[in-house]
């Protein structure tokens, strides 16, 4: 599968994070959870702002469609203009003895903030594919913004002039270059002459637009069709419909604004729904048999919609972007050959320590795909992504695993947690990070959130320096003495140690120094509390957590809707909740976007 690259600053992200943790800065030092959380979107860039304008059939939305909401912990984050707080104030604090028992959500409303909400750049390309039939090169397009938390969500995503300018560009490269052969096949009766113009207008605008056309919109655009063809060239007709359209507001963007304007609580129109399905599900506009579905009016009830969904999940799209999906919950994209053609491969790892390194990097990606395409694929389950052995691989990749001396006669890895990718970029570039590896934990499998402190504890290397430690565990150790560093890293650390058997580049080792590694750790403030031995007793902790169901309902969520929940409690959360716990992944993404919540919409 070809993707697009991510708009994440990669080295940047990890720096801060690997920064963070090394200097204590983690506040959570308190040894308290609050809740779970995202970052908020437009974080280090600039959001969207509004609550999504309402548009008529053919006025223009806003291009701003309302923020979603925050996550903070504790009630108190927001993004860009939403409702605050990811938990609803019903996130429940740990007990004295620091368990969190899974506590189920009150029920919440069904209808989710109105908003319109901006293709992302690869799906823009395959619009402009399903509506000339030809692919365009988006590599030089004003690069995506940073929202820390998926590439398409819909609070960040804005067209500021240069993109504007950049949209212009490629409107008038493609349309120019269309042949006589290449208009006639986009016109109804193949006939690129006058006479064609109400077929063609109509109809294109239906493709470009995803609905019908309305009246109005067929007037305007068909006095365009004239002013080009006046020029004595017919074919300047069909060239200016079609650049004036791959430069319209409803063809850059999704609404989620329904057909009365003037209505708060309200129903999205049926191909609002086709395009929020096709979009999220495939990454690509509604096809044919979508938009008929949407004509008929079946994708806003819902036993029809769930059939829609449903049919939606069994094609390869939809399997490849549930793919992207699990890439994109666990990070591992980050692993990335290379970044850029002028920086070297991430992560980066001691030469001398690790001189195969760079040499199974791609081995190493193809094994995590592989992994993920067969346990967080469609009939995958979440207790066989984190319990199912992996396999030992032969070839240099095997032989990589097996390359430190003390672990020369292997082990077990267990599930997600024992990928080479994951342990490798949770680390530094000559020894592990068990700081590193609990956040991995925490924030992406349980949707814990930790806070930075207001004053910055002691660095590690200062640890390091005044007492040095022989073993990386005796050093997270004696830093975790400090007061305050003590709260933080008994919440993560505790965690991290479990996968000191698993070096910096994942390989399996015994020794450390000369000195037997100690993978004895404890889990805290969860529902599968208790002392963990190694990292496969952690995944089938994990594997049991209500909390890991419901953080990987609500990034499922946060992925397809392209939004950061108000509340725990709304339906496409809870619902998938309840799928991840008795079936597949295809399961879990279909419970989130058949609930009435795909289609009910409310403005402020």
């Amino acid at each position: 599968m070809t993707r697009a690259k991510r708009p994440f600053d990669t080295r940047t992200e990890l720096r801060v994070w690997a920064g963070a943790c090394l200097s204590g800065l983690l506040l959570g030092c308190t040894g308290n959870i609050t809740g779970t959380g995202a970052p908020p979107q437009g974080s280090g860039a600039t959001a969207a702002t509004g609550n999504g304008a309402s548009a008529g059939s053919s006025g223009t939305p806003s291009s701003g469609a309302g923020g979603a909401p925050g996550a903070g912990g504790s009630g108190n984050g927001s993004s860009g203009g939403g409702t605050s707080g990811s938990s609803g104030g019903s996130m429940p604090a740990p007990d004295d003895d620091g368990h969190l028992p899974y506590v189920e959500p009150t029920a919440a409303a069904e209808a989710l903030p109105a908003r319109t909400w901006k293709l992302t750049h690869e799906q823009y390309a395959k619009s402009v594919q399903a509506l000339l039939g030809k692919r365009i090169d988006i590599s030089d397009l004003e690069p995506e913004l940073d929202n820390g938390v998926y590439p398409n969500m819909s609070g960040s995503g804005i067209v500021r002039v240069p993109l504007a300018a950049d949209y212009y560009d490629k409107a008038k490269s493609v349309t120019d270059a269309l042949s006589a052969a290449e208009i006639a096949a986009l016109v109804p009766n193949g006939q690129v002459a006058a006479a064609s113009k109400a077929a063609f207008v109509s109809s294109v605008i239906e493709r470009a637009f995803r609905r019908p056309a309305a009246p109005d919109e067929i007037t305007t655009y068909g006095s365009l069709f004239d002013l080009g063809a006046s020029a004595g060239d017919v074919a300047l007709g069909f060239r200016s419909v079609l650049r004036a359209l791959m430069t319209a507001p409803y063809f850059l963007y999704r609404t989620e604004v329904g057909s009365d304007a003037a209505a708060k609580d309200f129903s999205l129109t049926d191909h609002e729904v086709a395009a929020l399905l096709s979009y999220s599900l495939l990454d690509q506009p509604p096809n044919a048999d979508l938009l008929a579905a949407a004509a008929r009016g079946e994708l806003t009830k819902p036993d029809t919609l769930a059939a829609a969904v449903g049919k939606l999940l069994a094609t390869p799209e939809a399997t490849a972007e549930l793919l992207t999906f699990a890439e994109d919950w666990l990070k591992v994209y980050q692993f990335e050959t290379k970044l850029s053609d002028d920086e070297p491969p991430f992560p980066q790892k001691d030469t001398t320590r690790f001189p195969s390194f760079d040499g199974i990097r791609q081995a190493m990606f193809d094994e995590t795909r592989a992994f993920l395409t067969a346990q967080a694929g469609p009939q995958g389950t979440l207790r066989a992504l984190f319990t199912t052995p992996l396999p030992s691989p032969s070839g240099p990749l095997g032989a990589f695993y097996l390359s430190e001396p003390s672990g020369a006669a292997g082990g077990t890895r267990t599930g997600v947690l024992g990928l080479g990718t994951i342990l490798s970029l949770r680390a530094k570039e000559t020894s592990t990070s068990p700081t590193q590896r609990g956040l991995f934990v925490r924030g992406r499998l349980l949707c814990q959130e930790i806070h930075l402190p207001d004053v910055q504890p002691p660095d590690i290397s200062e640890t390091q320096t005044r007492l040095m430690p022989k073993t990386t565990r005796e050093l997270y150790e004696q830093h975790a003495a400090q007061a305050t560093c003590r709260g933080c890293h008994l919440l993560l650390d505790s965690v991290g140690f479990n996968f000191e058997d698993l070096d910096a580049a994942g390989r399996f080792r015994t020794q450390e120094n000369g000195v037997p590694v100690d993978t004895s750790g404890e889990l805290l403030n969860t529902d599968v509390d208790g002392p963990m031995a190694n990292h496969t007793e952690l995944a089938n902790a994990l594997a049991k957590s209500e909390w890991v169901r419901e953080c990987v309902a609500t990034q499922a969520f946060r992925f397809y809707f392209g939004q950061v929940e108000a509340d725990r409690g709304i339906p496409p959360i809870q619902a998938a909740r309840t799928a991840i716990g008795k079936g597949t992944f295809r399961d879990a993404v279909a419970a989130v976007m058949s609930t009435s919540s795909t289609f009910r919409r409310v403005r402020p």
